[in-house]
């Protein structure tokens, strides 16, 4: 218990005792007006917390009184049902085995104003599950090209041939030849694809992960438009060129009536063979195939369930659904292209740019802002194209109708 001292007392201290007095002093003025403040308050609170009191005696009344007419409701109901199906029971119970379904209906007057919820609110704040994202399929076509950065928004491109003479092996003092190519320069303009979606900010705050879904759910919806554009995009304004729009039709040549019962495979070695020997000129080096697409049922079809005479896999390195390389070429499923189709291309010779890669931005439109709503924009800018020298690297044509072409009577 701390007493105060007299002047006398204080006179009589040393310095070193002083100064703990003054300590001890200060410390039991802090503790008497904290204990005032504390006595203040709960004063004043007295009253608020009667009534506080009050109000939770009769919730929990009410609540308690709402619980037993559930309960009474659901015996009731129970009660008549097992009356109304008495005689299926009985057959049932003879039987071993069976159901009765009974579905119990909470009452009508049963309502969250008398303290019960008899059915959850239409956006919950607690959820069991995470939300999932949805589930798009992934094309893949992108990495196949030649793909590669620019910042010009009209991207020159410049081809070049031979076009008159050639060298010659010359006696002493003839006159050596004259050798001349040409060139042509293109320009390819860039292509834009994107979308955009609205969410109000009470539906992110009260469903948990909804915005990471809406932001994956973009951006995957991008990337499978912008492949599909890549693959067969008719390249009319605003669409991108596909290349399998850049395709042409199989040209057997010396393959013609040629291969005894031709398979798939012998289908993809022609095609592969027709772009290797088909030139723009002559001695310019031969485009090599990399990719083959076809639909999932003719790879199921044509490689999967392919069997020699001996009921053996002709294939067993094909898997569903998986692509597999053959001969050091990759043959891929895909749902884009049709049914009994076939494309086979150098895709190396296919160009595409990331002038602006994939970008999101968030905003608002018009009165969003004041009705708590935003928007997420995804897109993108790039170049694709294929120089028309290179054009001859991709086919695109019918399975059967070039195997009746290289098929030997």
């Amino acid at each position: 218990m701390f007493i105060y001292k007299t002047t006398a007392e204080l006179e009589a201290m040393s310095a070193q005792e002083l100064d703990a007095y003054k300590k001890l002093e200060k410390a039991h003025e802090k503790a008497e007006a904290d204990k005032a403040v504390k006595e203040a308050v709960e004063k004043a609170t007295e009253p608020l917390v009667k009534e506080l009191k009050a109000v939770q005696e009769d919730f929990m009344s009410v609540k308690e009184q709402a619980t037993d007419k559930v309960l009474e409701s659901y015996a009731d109901q129970l009660t008549k049902a097992i009356k109304e199906n008495h005689e299926k029971i009985k057959e049932i119970s003879k039987a071993g085995s069976g159901v009765v379904e009974i579905t119990l209906k909470a009452v009508a007057d049963i309502t969250t104003a008398n303290g019960v919820n008899t059915a959850p609110p239409a956006i919950t704040g607690t959820q069991q599950a995470p939300l999932q994202n949805v589930n798009l399929r992934e094309m893949g076509i992108l990495p196949w090209t030649n793909n590669f950065n620019t910042s010009l928004a009209a991207y020159p491109y410049t081809e070049a041939k031979p076009k008159d003479g050639d060298y010659a092996f010359l006696a002493e003092g003839a006159i050596k030849p004259q050798i001349d190519f040409s060139w042509e320069t293109n320009y390819a303009k860039p292509v834009k694809v994107a979308a955009w979606e609205r969410l109000t900010e009470e539906s992110v705050q009260d469903v948990a992960g909804l915005e990471s879904v809406a932001r994956d759910f973009l951006f995957k919806k991008h990337n499978l438009k912008k492949s599909k554009g890549l693959l067969s995009g008719d390249g009319i304004a605003p669409n991108p060129k596909g290349a399998t729009t850049y395709g042409r039709v199989f040209s057997a040549g010396p393959l013609a009536l040629a291969v005894v019962k031709p398979n798939f495979m012998d289908v993809v070695n022609a095609c592969i063979t027709d772009i290797y020997t088909t030139h723009n000129y002559q001695d310019e080096m031969s485009y090599m195939a990399n990719l083959v697409l076809v639909n999932p049922s003719d790879f199921y079809i044509q490689l999967v369930s392919a069997k020699d005479l001996n009921g053996s896999p002709l294939y067993p390195q094909a898997g569903l659904f998986n692509q597999v390389v053959i001969g050091g070429v990759t043959i891929v499923p895909d749902e884009s292209i049709p049914a009994g189709k076939i494309f086979v291309c150098d895709m190396k010779k296919y160009n595409t740019t990331n002038y602006m890669p994939y970008t999101v931005k968030i905003g608002w439109v018009n009165d969003d802002f004041i009705k708590n709503q935003f928007v997420i924009l995804g897109e993108s800018r790039f170049h694709a194209f294929v120089k028309k020298l290179d054009e001859q690297a991709f086919i695109y044509d019918d399975i059967a109708t070039i195997k009746t072409a290289i098929t030997k009577a």
